[in-house]
């Protein structure tokens, strides 16, 4: 009798997490994520999490001074993005913040944050810090540096942080490393999701003025769910310290492996080609919201990020909600301003997935089309069922990663790239199984 492939024996022996999984592949087939956390891993990356390197972890009882997969790791990070030192020893953005904050301040000093930035990874009770705001004016809608500069010299904060996860524009980070160094502050740079753009030269780098940076590894660079650490090496052995100190002593050898192909990945043409593709795309999607009467925020973009003005009567919440019954995966917020009293409602809208899966200017603007009649309508069942039939006929014949972005002329596993869509990328693991099956039989004979 023929083996049953691994995706029929799962499916045999547990259907219910068989039935969630095609769900899944479903979902995100006929689904637009527009959320900027939200992107598709490269398959090597991906392979590389799901392998061999992922039955052991090393912890402090077994770490030396030297492990050779965060040595490598770290080293090509160090070279992609320029920096003196990289830590790369992390799960999440948040354990990387509270690293930091753990070496460059103290209990209860002054921290001015681009709206509050970094506070939310100070839960838990285990630091406290005298936040500080410093936003866009609410008239001009850009973030004026000699306000910023007013505000510093006024309070003498310890730590300057400047996170543009709600900023489309670029940022002078020279004159920013001017007016820390004017109050003796430290300077920490948050890249978020322009990692991406950073690391292939599409974007302008806080590297060279910023005494830390730090970004996730997933979404812009397409690897697995960590973050990074960059800093001065005359910074590096305290915050070394700081990483021991706030209890990340074990080493996962899947994550670091995917890691180093990760950044080896982001140094190559096809990659900075996406990177170049994102900003089109952005700019086409905020041309198609425009076109259909609706707001943008912050003037033209700059980077992956377009932020809508919801129309009056619109929350974030309700937005988010009827957008979602559509078939569009979107972020809503409240945007601060330098006015403590004013906010924006917006939607945060980033084309770093809809780029990954092969859509070009012509889709993008569409979609803002779309998304802009939608919201200006009654947003009722006519209206969603009008919009979740026009993104499913664009998304119908799309991968979700486009082998036009890989370094390298390789298969995509079906359901991933561009061949065969009806069926799910797992079957990748079937390869596996059958590599090793076939490993075992040439040493049994």
């Amino acid at each position: 009798m023929q083996n049953q492939t691994l995706t029929e024996s799962l499916a045999s022996f547990d259907p219910e997490i068989y039935g969630l999984l095609q769900q899944e592949v479903q979902r995100q087939r006929y689904t637009l994520s527009l959320l900027p956390t939200s992107n598709a891993v490269s398959p090597f990356s991906a392979y590389l999490k799901g392998s061999i390197f992922g039955n052991g972890y090393l912890d402090h009882h077994a770490l030396t001074s030297h492990m050779k997969l965060e040595d490598i790791a770290a080293s090509r990070a160090e070279k992609l993005f320029k920096a003196d030192h990289a830590i790369v020893r992390l799960s999440d953005i948040g354990s990387a913040s509270r690293v930091v904050f753990h070496a460059l301040v103290q209990d209860g000093d002054t921290v001015l944050s681009f709206n509050r930035r970094k506070a939310e990874h100070c839960s838990g009770g285990w630091m406290h810090f005298d936040f500080l705001n410093f936003s866009i004016n609410p008239e001009t809608e850009v973030i004026e540096l000699e306000r910023v500069a007013h505000i510093a010299k006024s309070r003498r904060p310890k730590l300057i942080i400047y996170s543009p996860v709600n900023y489309p524009r670029q940022m002078d980070f020279e004159e920013l490393r001017n007016i820390a160094d004017e109050v003796g502050a430290c300077l920490w740079v948050d890249i978020g999701q322009n990692a991406g753009a950073v690391a292939a030269g599409c974007a302008p780098s806080p590297v060279p003025y910023a005494d830390v940076v730090t970004f996730p590894t997933s979404d812009s660079l397409h690897g697995p769910q960590s973050a990074v650490i960059l800093t001065t090496k005359e910074l590096a052995e305290k915050m070394d310290q700081s990483l021991l100190d706030t209890g990340h002593a074990m080493v996962k050898k899947n994550v670091l492996a995917a890691l180093a192909t990760t950044f080896l990945e982001a140094g190559t043409a096809p990659f900075r080609a996406c990177c170049e593709q994102v900003l089109k795309n952005a700019q086409a999607l905020q041309k198609g919201l425009r076109d259909a009467g609706l707001k943008t925020l912050c003037g033209d973009t700059e980077s992956h990020l377009v932020l809508a003005r919801l129309p009056k009567g619109t929350t974030p919440e309700k937005a988010v909600a009827n957008l979602g019954e559509a078939g569009f995966l979107v972020k809503g917020d409240e945007m601060l301003t330098a006015d403590e009293s004013l906010t924006f409602p917006i939607l945060r809208l980033s084309t770093l997935d809809p780029t990954t899966r092969a859509l070009k200017e012509p889709s993008l603007q569409t979609i803002g089309h779309i998304i802009g009649d939608f919201l200006l309508s009654a947003q009722d069942k006519a209206a969603t069922d009008k919009a979740k039939a026009q993104i499913r006929a664009i998304l119908m014949d799309k991968p979700l990663f486009s082998d036009e972005w890989l370094p390298t002329n390789i298969s995509l596993t079906p359901g991933y790239g561009q061949k065969d869509l009806n069926i799910s990328q797992e079957v990748e693991a079937e390869n596996k199984v059958a590599q090793s099956e076939r490993m075992w039989s040439f040493w049994d004979n």
